[in-house]
């Protein structure tokens, strides 16, 4: 498997893994909630918790995470030292960059405030709900589309020409 492929198939597990994370931690963080007050937590948190215990599954979602985050840094890494050299008129994608840094500095946050929450209380819990999951949400959100950009930027061929659709003189996609 080529560099490029195996850097692509790398972003798209930790995109659906990231994914698949927020969910599990979102439901855990309902069904919690939903213990203590005898409210119920919503659809998805009872069928996950029906599937496989939450209190099993956080912790295997956060170590699959891990793993699959590693392996994406090995393979674009991989892909990067394969990769030809930049040329001058070759500018690194402004919106990628942005995008990057706000999950860099969104998902420790939001993990940070996420424990910070759930060691409260559920009245605690239940009181900053929206703010757990506007601030989940959006961590995963710029992860996602940083995770895209890069794709798109691994996608890419080495002798792309700038400004124009074609992405090599020959006319090859």
């Amino acid at each position: 498997m080529s560099a490029r492929r195996a850097a692509l198939a790398a972003i798209t597990a930790l995109t659906a893994v990231h994914i698949a994370y927020t969910v599990v931690a979102l439901s855990n963080y309902s069904f919690r909630i939903g213990l203590v007050t005898h409210d119920g937590a919503g659809f998805v948190a009872e069928l996950l918790n029906h599937l496989v215990p939450l209190r099993e599954l956080l912790p295997a979602m956060v170590g699959l995470l891990l793993l699959t985050l590693l392996v994406t840094f090995a393979a674009v890494g991989a892909w990067a030292v394969r990769r030809p050299a930049r040329t001058a008129g070759e500018r690194s994608p402004a919106a990628g960059w942005t995008a990057g840094v706000a999950a860099v500095l969104l998902n420790p946050l939001a993990v940070v405030w996420y424990g910070f929450a759930s060691s409260n209380g559920a009245d605690y819990m239940r009181t900053v709900q929206p703010a757990t999951v506007l601030l989940m949400v959006a961590a995963c959100a710029a992860t996602v589309v940083a995770l895209g950009k890069l794709a798109r930027t691994v996608r890419r061929p080495a002798t792309a020409v700038p400004g124009s659709r074609r992405p090599d003189p020959a006319g090859r996609w």
